[in-house]
């Protein structure tokens, strides 16, 4: 029992700190969207206004097209960092495998 108690808690302890960094980043990518959003309409007011007299048109697309880039490569750069993130509760689950191992009767070194 005492085994089990303890493989819990340490699922317990790596849920919590899965759930906190969760919070903090979302809370922190909430704040640097809204800074980024603000920044980007001023930037795109601003390149717009000035060349509005000669090359409107051109100054629009050539805005829209960094946006489309920028996009990219932040889609890109999430699925990166997915599929590189640890799995969750991957210690206990590690664990849980080399208790299995070491109580595995047949395994002949159990004792």
């Amino acid at each position: 029992m005492e085994l089990v108690a303890t493989r819990l808690a340490l699922a317990a302890v790596e849920l919590r700190e899965a759930r906190r960094q969760l919070v903090t980043s979302l809370v922190l990518l909430a704040v640097a969207l809204g800074a980024a959003l603000l920044a980007l309409i001023f930037a795109t007011l601003g390149v717009v206004a000035y060349f509005w007299d000669t090359h409107r048109y051109g100054a629009i697309a050539t805005v829209t097209l960094v946006y489309a880039i920028a996009a990219g490569v932040a889609v890109w750069r999430v699925r990166v960092l997915r599929d590189a993130a640890p799995p969750l509760l991957g210690a206990t689950i590690d664990e849980l495998r080399r208790d299995a191992r070491r109580l595995d009767p047949r395994d002949g070194s159990s004792s």
